[in-house]
């Protein structure tokens, strides 16, 4: 069980009666579901990203370009 399926132990409208728990559980339910989405559109946004930087390094070693003064994720300032 990972720490988001643990109840939350100060709910305190919870506690004290004015929330609904199956509205509660509705909208935690919701917020999984869009948290997942997310970082599944992150993790493919990075593969994109992946692709497209080792194209570019591919395509800059064929033609044996070099330019010198930018910056990118690999190469050292």
């Amino acid at each position: 069980m990972s720490w988001a399926d643990k109840p939350n132990g100060h709910d305190w409208s919870r506690r004290a009666g004015t929330a609904e728990p199956a509205d509660f559980d509705g909208d935690i339910a919701v917020l999984r579901q869009r948290g997942r989405h997310l970082i599944a559109e992150l993790v493919r946004l990075s593969r994109q990203l992946a692709d497209l930087q080792k194209a570019i390094r591919s395509r800059r070693g064929a033609t044996g370009v070099s330019r010198g003064g930018g910056f990118s994720g690999g190469e050292p300032r």
